[in-house]
């Protein structure tokens, strides 16, 4: 399903909020902490596997794209 424009908006600013070091990119340690924040429950073995599914690209981190593609098919 693909967002509305005000959707792309929220997840935008999710996106930034969580980039912790503004480059533009969440690491593993940024998503680490935004499944803390969302009490999510999960564990570093279950963190690194959803975020390895997440970063399509596999450079390494998740870019904006890849963040929105994500909650969008959530």
């Amino acid at each position: 399903m693909q967002p509305t424009d005000e959707e792309i908006l929220q997840l935008t600013e999710t996106f930034e909020y969580n980039d912790s070091d503004e480059d533009g990119r969440i690491d593993f340690d940024e998503f680490r902490k935004m499944l803390a924040d969302l009490e999510a429950g999960v564990n570093d073995g279950e963190a690194r596997i959803g975020f390895r599914e997440i970063d399509t690209d596999k450079d390494g981190a998740i870019e904006l794209d890849e963040f929105i593609e994500w909650w969008s098919e959530r």
